[in-house]
């Protein structure tokens, strides 16, 4: 059965919520860039190494690292068909833009796991086990479609993990000793807090332009909010789970949506 399509008839409806061009995405990014180089240079070398934490914690935290590392890699796939299928130019700058930022967090989340000593033949099991994110984002690898791309990937999935979600992991991360994993939490917020502002303005645009167009996104967030419930591990994750749908919830409902779970 071929897959729903949206089209936004009218394009003009949708423009970048950040008002980026090129010239304001690179001196932008040389500020962040400047701020993180600041934040990881006062980082111990034991720290840096992963000497100042628990081979308890390391053992827990390889699960996560692989939900970082594999999401971004993903996220420079499934960005890129985005950007390679957009209907048009506004749209295509965004997705532009946001490979940037992926490919940037790629890198970062490689760091951590080779600084922590993990070999590379583990990293790609720990993704495909059971509680993690990798069946959402092989599925988002699937689509071409630009706008399903966005709306899942961006809408849902980085409204959901928005935020407040990498705060909790960068405070939890700070106090186990993982300070670079933290600094790279908090300097990813304010890339997908972008993301997540532009995906926003994307349904928007999309609801505006044909009301009917709400009952196809409702789909679209009922079918990816089913793939992450395999992460809330059937209750364990308990708190991480309501506090995902609830970051999602805020900037999905007053939109029209209805809750999934």
């Amino acid at each position: 059965m071929a897959r729903k399509r949206l089209v936004l008839k009218d394009p003009g409806r949708f423009s970048d919520p950040a008002g980026l061009t090129w010239e304001r995405y690179v001196a932008m990014q040389a500020r962040e860039r400047e701020r993180y180089m600041a934040e990881r240079a006062a980082i111990s070398q034991d720290a840096l190494n992963y000497k100042t934490v628990s081979p308890q914690y390391l053992e827990r935290a390889v699960d996560q690292f692989a939900n970082n590392y594999y999401s971004e890699l993903s996220a420079t796939h499934y960005v890129a068909t985005a950007a390679a299928n957009a209907p048009f130019d506004e749209l295509k700058k965004c997705a532009l833009f946001q490979l940037a930022d992926e490919q940037r967090h790629l890198e970062m989340d490689r760091e951590v796991f080779e600084r922590a000593g993990i070999p590379e033949r583990d990293w790609l099991a720990a993704w495909e086990a059971p509680g993690t994110t990798c069946r959402f984002f092989r599925h988002l690898l699937e689509l071409e479609d630009t706008i399903e791309i966005l709306v899942k990937g961006n809408f849902v999935a980085e409204g959901a993990a928005g935020p407040g979600t990498f705060t909790v992991l960068a405070d939890g991360a700070e106090a186990r000793g993982d300070v670079l994993s933290a600094i790279n939490h908090r300097a990813r917020i304010r890339d997908e807090t972008r993301h997540i502002s532009y995906g926003r303005v994307l349904v928007k645009a999309l609801i505006d332009d044909d009301p009917g167009n709400l009952d196809t996104i409702q789909e679209w967030q009922d079918e990816s909010l089913r793939l992450f419930a395999e992460v809330a591990r059937g209750g364990e994750r308990r708190a991480w789970w309501e506090g995902f749908l609830a970051s999602y919830y805020k900037i999905a409902l007053p939109l029209g949506l209805r809750p999934s779970f």
